[in-house]
């Protein structure tokens, strides 16, 4: 496979890095040629230095038979005008990363195809969409949803006084139908069966129906606190359409944005219908303990500076903030981040690069999600006819090690499976597998 990449600055080197260390040929353009020498110091790749919009750049990065096509560079426009050029070459597929909000009608109208765009991709967008299903999930780390909101898979803490602790899991009567796909034990990830025992301080993935959920976190012993009162830090891209996605929810939910700049306060002011737009810093402490922040039900800081979110962060915990979410764009930081007392950190870059391998690898390989910082990820498969294994109890597939079927959906029916299920032509099948085994899961289920 051959892919061109347009673009050679942060989120370019992150995309090449992940899709060269999986023997894919790649291409990285860029017009500056500092850019291009971090990429080659770094990276197994190749570099040419232009203008990826430029028609004789493309040809002599091999458009013609290149497979596809990102554009990633700082500009919407530029990015768009390279996918409709490399189309008319022929290229395969093209992507483009298009942030401006003014343009997000583009990528939900037929428009983009017109313009030689196959997936249109906005990292502010995604990763407000990701931490809008954290905030609405408080008692989670992970949210995500499958078979169009039906099933739901989260990361839960449990309480220290949970009852279902050091017990079997074979040995639990769950309310609902569900199945604990991974344990997270410091930095160990266990794929469980019947004799595993969840322990203080674990993290578990847990799979089953939307409905059944709250009912299984009532057994676990979670508490689920309806969030009223919501901070935003950071009226940016991402800022803004955070305020949009929590003004949308049906039940009404405060929240107040603080921006530093007050031009930037203005137009947000005419832009958000309910959002409270206070111009200040969350780097200011007595303004934080003015509004009440440690009141907040969720604390967001969102600056395009990891520094400025870092410190926010802290600062909001500190006067005594019960959950504080950071964005954080360098991805290869959120572990470390995670460690200094912040509950949760996000990368719209590695967002970014994940909806681009779904993208790579749709097919028989319908999604892919990278789980707890990379730890673990969730694979969505397509049984295809002619499987040799259709109809033989999971009890007695030998699946590729660390691997765990989570969910079945034939049909319009959610089977949350036990031994006794079986694959069957047509079936979507979710299964949660350790880091790396994605490969091996598809062939197995090929």
């Amino acid at each position: 496979m051959k892919v061109i990449i347009v673009g050679a600055g942060k989120v370019g080197f992150s995309i090449a890095a992940t899709l060269s260390s999986k023997d894919i040929d790649v291409v990285v353009i860029d017009t500056l040629v500092d850019r291009l020498n971090q990429v080659q110091e770094y990276l197994d790749v190749k570099v040419l230095e232009g203008n990826g919009a430029s028609m004789s750049v493309l040809e002599q990065a091999g458009i013609a038979d290149s497979d596809l096509l990102v554009a990633v560079t700082e500009m919407d426009e530029v990015n768009m005008m390279t996918c409709f050029i490399g189309k008319s070459y022929g290229v395969k597929n093209a992507i483009a990363r298009v942030r401006k909000p003014e343009y997000g009608e583009l990528a939900k109208s037929v428009r983009s195809k017109q313009l030689g765009i196959d997936l249109i991709i906005n990292p502010e967008l995604l990763a407000a969409q990701e931490l809008g299903k954290l905030v609405l999930h408080p008692e989670a780390h992970e949210v995500e949803y499958y078979a169009d909101g039906r099933v739901v898979m989260l990361g839960l803490k449990l309480p220290d006084e949970a009852a279902v602790l050091n017990k079997p899991l074979k040995d639990l009567r769950f309310p609902k139908p569900c199945v604990i796909v991974g344990i997270i034990r410091g930095e160990e990830l266990i794929i469980p069966n019947g004799l595993c025992e969840i322990k203080p301080k674990d993290e578990i993935f847990m799979l089953a129906g939307t409905k059944d959920m709250l009912d299984l976190e009532i057994y676990l012993g979670v508490r689920k606190k309806p969030i009223n009162n919501i901070a935003i830090f950071g009226g940016q891209l991402l800022g803004h359409y955070l305020a949009r996605f929590f003004e949308s929810r049906r039940r009404k939910i405060n929240v107040k944005l603080f921006e530093e700049d007050s031009e930037a306060c203005m137009a947000l002011n005419e832009e958000l219908k309910r959002t409270v737009i206070i111009n200040g810093s969350g780097k200011n402490m007595n303004l934080m303990m003015d509004e009440s922040i440690a009141d907040m039900d969720v604390v967001l800081a969102v600056n395009d500076e990891d520094e400025s979110n870092v410190m926010i962060s802290i600062i909001a915990k500190h006067i005594g903030a019960k959950k504080v979410i950071a964005q954080i764009r360098r991805s290869d930081y959120v572990n470390m981040i995670e460690n200094f007392g912040i509950d949760k950190a996000v990368s719209p870059r590695s967002l970014m690069v994940a909806t681009i391998l779904r993208f790579i690898n749709r097919g028989s390989l319908l999604n892919l999600k990278l789980l707890q910082n990379d730890m673990a990820q969730m694979i969505e498969v397509e049984i295809k006819p002619g499987y040799k294994n259709e109809g033989q109890p999971l009890k007695k597939l030998r699946f590729p090690g660390e691997t765990i079927v989570g969910t079945i959906l034939r049909g319009e029916e959610i089977i949350i499976p036990g031994g006794d299920d079986v694959l069957m032509a047509g079936d979507r099948v979710f299964t949660f597998t350790a880091i790396g085994r994605a490969e091996d899961v598809v062939k197995y289920l090929s």
